[in-house]
């Protein structure tokens, strides 16, 4: 069981593409291609989801993606404060998300704050950015939306 960081380089609601990275005992980093942005941004907003919760769901779609096949090995998940405000909304749709999977998490099993530059999780995901290592997935925008 583990302690786990994540966090992301290249903001989902940016253009361009975001990395998101998982680090502790276990290395997850994923890709979401601009053009993938694009589609699931707009599936969302006709969906009728607000502008402003499309990417805190397309942020904790791609956490759980990164997570998903770890979930029985993180005792704490430790998530870079992206949005701040927002804290509480991805906490909730995370728990909800993972509970739907059938496992058992608490509002104290997930924490958001400053990770910093020098967290592992950090610097493996400046490195799929900076192309110096390969993601191990890029997703679709089929597989974010099903999450979503």
């Amino acid at each position: 069981m583990s302690n786990v960081e994540v966090d992301q380089s290249g903001r989902i609601e940016m253009s361009g593409e975001t990395t998101v990275a998982v680090l502790n005992g276990f290395t997850v980093t994923l890709r979401v291609t601009a053009r993938v942005k694009q589609e699931v941004r707009q599936a969302l907003l006709e969906r009728g989801i607000k502008p402003r919760m499309v990417m805190i769901r397309m942020f904790v779609g791609a956490v759980l993606l990164a997570i998903g096949d770890h979930l029985e090995e993180i005792d704490l998940l430790t998530i870079d404060e992206e949005y701040t405000g927002y804290e509480a909304t991805i906490k909730s749709l995370l728990l909800d998300r993972i509970r739907a999977l059938g496992f058992e998490f608490s509002r104290d099993d997930i924490v958001i704050t400053r990770i910093g530059k020098n967290s592992p999780a950090h610097r493996a995901a400046i490195r799929v950015t900076r192309r110096q290592a390969k993601a191990d997935k890029t997703l679709s925008a089929e597989e974010l939306l099903e999450v979503c």
